[in-house]
């Protein structure tokens, strides 16, 4: 498909719009025959927006991978989030019509049908929504509430909290819920600072809704908990995860069930490892 170049538009005091136009290269205009079609849901949407400005936005936005946030390729706004979404839900109703499935049907067709619900599953629906499976792609980073160490406190705080995620190969959720035994536990030494309980579970659930292996979520989880936490003592173990890509295709099977785990610090300790974790 041929690329299509960005019409330079000049609009009274929209001067970032002018710079961007000024000094572009051709954006790839994969999605320009698309371009009318989102302009419309986009304006009943955000009525006093600028269309074009968005649509650049989203233009130059780069790929980033399943298991990233998009701050890591420099972030979107709602309005080009929202531009994003559209074209999932456009592309999954085209799927849906190779695939022979009725589009009448009114289960799956309709204004909100299937395919809005499945881009807004992958996409979440806003950049403030990290409820849905891939909604931690896009959703804005927690904020990590801390608090001084004042007693000095240099015994582990840990915490068990839930895994909800998709693994990057069939987008087939793994979780902690899908079988009494499975659990996820966090643990860390604090150093100068403690950090609020309940932002384990929201900084683990902004990792995990994407799309993982489960040995990669399990250090991206330390990573996290090290930079909020300021140490390097800290244990991640995810134990007794059911993958449905394993347990509903494929081999399908009954047993399987994946252990991971990832530590540092001094969680070298095998004791202390065994001790937090609960054996």
């Amino acid at each position: 498909m041929k690329e299509l170049l960005v019409k330079t538009v000049t609009k009274t005091g929209s001067s970032k719009l002018n710079e961007q136009n000024k000094s572009a290269t051709p954006v790839n205009g994969k999605f320009d025959y698309l371009k009318d079609y989102v302009e419309e849901r986009f304006q009943k949407k955000f009525p006093k927006k600028d269309f074009l400005t968005s649509w650049i936005e989203y233009n130059h936005l780069a790929d980033f991978k399943i298991s990233d946030n998009v701050e890591s390729v420099g972030g979107i706004s709602e309005e080009g989030h929202y531009i994003m979404r559209s074209i999932t839900e456009y592309f999954l109703t085209q799927a849906f019509k190779s695939m022979k499935i009725d589009m009448n049907d009114p289960n799956v067709g309709g204004e909100k049908g299937t395919p809005y619900r499945l881009a807004k599953m992958y996409c979440g629906n806003d950049l403030n929504d990290d409820t849905e499976m891939l909604s931690g792609r896009w959703s804005n980073k927690p904020q990590m509430t801390s608090f001084p160490n004042e007693h000095g406190q240099k015994y582990p705080i840990t915490k068990r909290v839930d895994i909800v995620s998709v693994c990057s190969h069939h987008t087939a959720p793994f979780s902690t819920l899908f079988r009494d035994g499975s659990y996820a536990v966090i643990s860390y030494i604090p150093g100068e600072k403690i950090i609020g309980i309940s932002k384990l579970q929201r900084i683990v659930d902004w990792v995990s809704r994407r799309g993982h292996l489960q040995e990669n979520l399990t250090k991206m989880i330390y990573d996290e908990v090290c930079l909020a936490a300021e140490t390097a003592s800290v244990y991640v173990k995810l134990s007794g995860l059911v993958h449905t890509c394993e347990s509903l295709r494929g081999t399908q099977s009954n047993e399987g069930a994946f252990t991971s785990e990832f530590y540092g610090g001094d969680f070298s300790n095998y004791e202390m490892r065994r001790e937090v974790s609960g054996g």
